[in-house]
């Protein structure tokens, strides 16, 4: 599959992970789970996502973490997807060229926002 279609999903939640690579898979999208900050960065250094889900607030290593220690090439484009205080998506999204979602988003708002990713 294109890597353009291909979504790294990083959360501690299993259940939260389940349901958006379901929901992912509906929409036509490959998409690669991973449980903490360490998977995540180990998944990305063998292979090439579009868009990266990332959760915020995780034991060891909090996503802001994962953004810094990513590899600057092929970078996927990164959407936080998670519960946090504003503040703390504030911070995140002014690291970088970044989006935001918040947990509990429906499949429809997820849709349209990895379509507009990909234009």
């Amino acid at each position: 599959m294109d890597a353009a279609r291909k979504v790294l999903v990083v959360d501690d939640d299993a259940d939260w992970r389940e349901f958006l690579r379901l929901s992912l898979e509906d929409l036509g999208y490959e998409a690669i789970e991973a449980s903490d900050g360490q998977e995540a960065l180990d998944s990305l250094s063998r292979d090439r996502y579009g868009v990266m889900l990332l959760d915020l607030n995780m034991p060891g290593m909090s996503g802001l973490e994962v953004v810094e220690r990513m590899p600057r090439n092929g970078k996927p484009r990164i959407v936080f997807l998670t519960s946090a205080a504003a503040q703390d998506v504030g911070n995140a999204l002014r690291s970088g060229p970044h989006y935001y979602l918040p947990k509990g988003a429906s499949r429809a708002q997820l849709s349209l926002l990895l379509q507009s990713l990909e234009a």
